[in-house]
C-alpha cells in the first residue's frame, strides 16, 4: 500500500487565485486529485500551508513542516507524516491519473528510492512515488537555497520511468496535464 499526498501549498501565481479549489465538472481540482489516488492510497494526505482551506476534504490534512519552501518542502512533509514507506506524490493542479501508470511506477520500485517519469525529456517530480529512504537527501537540500525537487535526485537511487513506456499506457499523457496559467484551465475546460 501507498499513502497519498497531494500538495496542495502552491502560491498559483502564473494563475492569480488558488487552483486547488477551481471547479471542473462539478468537483474542485483537490477533489479529483484526490479521488485519483483513492483506490490505490491509504491514507491521503493534503501538504499545504493554509490547511483552513480543505477543512471539507476527505483526507488527512498535513501542514507543511518548514512553510514556504515549495514542493520540496511538500514531498518532505509527505514522507515525514507517511504511515507507508512509499508515498504517490501529485500535484493538486494535475486532476487526472491514469490507473496504469501508477501500475507501472510500482513495478520499478523494487532497488529504488524513487521512481519518477520522464514528461518530454525531463523529469515530472510532481507525479512520482518517493521512498522514506529521501528524507535525509531531501533535508540536506533544504538546509541550502535549492528549492527544485529535482536537487535531491543526485543523491538518492532515481528510477526513471521513460516516455514510451508511460506512452502504453497514457497515449495522450492526461495524467501529466497541469493547470499552470488561466490559458491551460481554458483549454481543460475544452477536453
Amino acid at each position: 500500500m501507498l499513502t497519498g499526498a497531494i500538495l496542495a501549498g502552491g502560491e498559483s501565481r502564473r494563475f492569480g487565485r488558488n487552483k486547488a479549489l477551481e471547479e471542473f465538472q462539478g468537483k474542485r481540482l483537490i477533489e479529483w486529485g484526490l479521488e485519483s489516488l483513492r483506490r490505490f492510497c491509504d491514507p491521503l494526505l493534503v501538504v499545504a500551508n493554509d490547511l483552513s482551506l480543505y477543512y471539507d476534504v476527505q483526507a488527512t490534512l498535513v501542514q507543511d513542516i518548514i512553510p514556504r519552501q515549495g514542493p520540496l518542502g511538500g514531498i518532505y512533509t509527505a514522507l515525514l507524516f507517511s504511515t507507508h514507506d512509499w508515498v504517490m506524490v501529485k500535484a493538486t493542479d494535475m486532476p487526472f491519473l491514469v490507473p496504469e501508470l501508477l501500475n507501472l511506477m510500482e513495478g520499478l520500485k523494487e532497488g529504488a528510492d524513487a521512481v519518477v517519469p520522464l514528461y518530454n525529456n525531463k523529469y515530472e517530480p510532481l507525479l512520482a512515488v518517493y521512498h522514506r529512504r529521501c528524507i535525509p537527501a531531501i533535508a540536506d537540500v533544504l538546509e541550502g537555497t535549492e528549492r527544485k525537487v529535482v536537487s535531491f535526485y543526485r543523491r538518492i537511487k532515481l528510477r526513471a520511468l521513460d516516455e514510451d513506456a508511460w506512452r502504453s499506457v497514457d497515449k495522450d499523457g492526461r495524467s501529466f496535464w497541469n493547470i499552470n496559467t488561466l490559458e491551460d484551465w481554458e483549454q481543460l475546460q475544452w477536453n
